[in-house]
């Protein structure tokens, strides 16, 4: 059980066993966790600076 700041999720066994095998191929991760976290992190920066795009096209549009 999740303990602290953090919260459980469920996956797709298909995706846990595609993270399983990059782990192992590369070694760059400790564990689907960690890779989750990243991957999650970085779709979330991606967004964020999409958003952020959007919100300054719709001001520039408006002037």
């Amino acid at each position: 059980m999740p303990v602290g700041n953090y919260r459980g999720i469920s996956l797709r066994e298909e995706l846990v066993k595609r993270i399983k095998k990059i782990i192992r191929e590369l070694g760059t991760y400790h564990s689907v966790a960690e890779f989750v976290s990243e991957a999650v992190r970085l779709r979330i920066e991606t967004l964020e600076k999409q958003c952020k795009f959007e919100e300054e096209r719709r001001k520039a549009d408006a002037s």
